[in-house]
């Protein structure tokens, strides 16, 4: 068996509370990683922390994310997952790495999940549609709607999550670094 994480986080931004109002959802961007420590972590979302735009797909730098929003919190889930999925998984995510230019960040998209509307746009995803699209098409989680209505509290429910760490980014990358120095 190999792990995988799944990270649904909050980081206060303008757009992320405007995101909390309309959907009521805490926790409104998620992500999945390859490690604990949070070193290869990918979704859709800024490419840079600090501009809203551009953004599409990226591998987020949670160092660089808790520097900007000391007060983001998060809340890390533990995925099991088959030496074979988890071999697939790392295959579909380089698709994505490979054409990283090619991806966009799905703005319209974002009203249609908010109306449960079914609408496929080609290269774009919000974070929950790209993870949701992972997982299904990796047969790793399939889910009882469309991926492009998946929301992060539909991701939260997948069987086998294993809540591992809840509280602010920061503390948790700092109490990394301190195991990794010691």
């Amino acid at each position: 068996m190999k792990n995988v994480y799944i990270i649904f986080s909050f980081t206060g931004t303008y757009f992320s509370r405007f995101l909390y109002f309309m959907s009521g959802e805490k926790y409104i961007h998620v992500s999945i990683a390859f490690d604990e420590s949070l070193k290869e972590v990918y979704s859709f979302g800024r490419k840079n922390p600090r501009w809203m735009f551009p953004c599409g797909f990226v591998m987020e730098d949670m160092k660089l994310i808790s520097s900007f929003f000391k007060n983001a919190i998060f809340k890390m889930y533990e995925l099991p997952l088959t030496k074979q999925e988890y071999k697939d998984l790392r295959k579909e995510v380089k698709k994505y790495q490979d054409k990283k230019n090619k991806y966009h960040y799905n703005v319209k998209g974002l009203v249609h999940i908010q109306f449960h509307k079914v609408y496929h746009r080609e290269h774009h995803f919000v974070c929950s549609q790209f993870i949701a699209k992972l997982l299904s098409d990796t047969n790793i989680h399939k889910f009882d709607k469309d991926y492009s209505i998946v929301r992060p509290k539909d991701i939260a429910k997948i069987p086998n999550l294993k809540l591992i760490h809840e509280g602010k980014i920061l503390d948790y990358i700092k109490e990394i670094e301190n195991e990794k120095n010691t």
